[in-house]
């Protein structure tokens, strides 16, 4: 199984590579996501250069490929060889409005046929409602088995927490059917592509990254290098991957930043369990110090959203709450 931890950037282009290596390491990054096809092509030159840039920079190589309407023997090729030369996994990119069923089908039937390791694929795509056609995804999850990672996009709403929360979170009962299992979320964060097609100013950026924050998430990205302007980098770099620490990196302290000559303070690193089987609201709430109130509104959402009771005993396990 693929499971990822860190941070890791697009690169939509292939000229992006000098300015993504140097965000990665100014956020404190691991990963660069390098494109690899777009719908019927291959790019072999770029496939290969860039494995081997990331790999002389100390970083882990992903491949990505661009979901068409055209998607011919040329978009199998580019993700099989992205695999075979030594990139970690491949992510297959949906957008809305894309509409190939038939191709997506016959695209994950060859994947199954030459027996590419299916742990070693993702599905980047919007939240299940934004997708026009969800043939979409019943084509694709079988395949992308490493996980989801899903696009948390201002252009499906101005609100942060409807995106991440209600459409990503809140989906993944529906989407755990389709895969068999709650898959890995690996949220996908963007500066640009606001509901209006504008870019967002940093202030608006803010509730974003503290959404994604909020879910103690091991591994997030952010597409893509060109459009993430250096202001806001140092909010990127503030946000603490759990797994990052407990592999052996230094918890990073809170301070300060300063942004376009203002000063922010650095987003605060929530801490969050795994609900078990055994697990009660109230021993919860007694093992951890938490007063009912605090409690209520850290992690209501998650009754509310399924229209149950703030039971004080009832939770599902499975369940991320935040405890501090």
């Amino acid at each position: 199984m693929t499971e990822l931890c860190g941070k890791g950037i697009w690169l939509a282009h292939a000229g992006d590579l000098q300015r993504a290596a140097e965000m990665t390491t100014q956020i404190g990054g691991n990963h660069l996501i390098v494109k690899v096809g777009h719908g019927p092509y291959y790019f072999p030159e770029t496939t290969r250069e860039h494995l081997q840039r990331a790999r002389s920079l100390g970083f882990s190589a992903l491949g990505w490929i661009h979901l068409t309407g055209r998607l011919p023997r040329e978009a199998r090729k580019a993700i099989v060889t992205a695999l075979e030369i030594g990139y970690q996994a491949v992510v297959l990119f949906a957008m809305p409005g894309l509409s190939a069923g038939e191709q997506l089908q016959q695209l994950a039937e060859d994947l199954v046929n030459v027996e590419v390791p299916t742990d070693r694929l993702f599905l980047a795509s919007p939240p299940p409602d934004q997708l026009e056609d969800r043939s979409t995804l019943e084509s694709l999850v079988p395949v992308c088995q490493g996980g989801w990672m899903p696009l948390c996009f201002a252009a499906w709403d101005d609100d942060a927490n409807a995106v991440v929360d209600r459409m990503v979170y809140h989906a993944l009962d529906e989407l755990s059917l389709l895969w068999g299992k709650t898959p890995a979320v690996y949220p996908v964060l963007s500066p640009s592509y606001g509901l209006r097609g504008e870019d967002l100013l940093p202030e608006r950026f803010i509730p974003w990254i503290e959404a994604v924050a909020r879910h103690g998430v091991d591994f997030f990205s952010i597409y893509h290098a060109a459009v993430a302007d250096r202001v806001l980098w140092p909010m990127l770099q503030a946000i603490n991957v759990p797994c990052m620490e407990t592999g052996g990196r230094a918890r990073m302290e809170p301070e300060n930043l300063i942004v376009g000559g203002q000063e922010l303070t650095a987003i605060p690193q929530p801490v969050y369990i795994t609900a078990g089987t055994s697990d009660t609201v109230m021993g919860i709430i007694s093992r951890h110090g938490l007063t009912r109130v605090r409690f209520w509104e850290w992690n209501a959402h998650l009754w509310d959203s399924r229209g149950l009771p703030r039971d004080p005993d009832y939770l599902q396990s499975g369940w991320r709450i935040r405890v501090k």
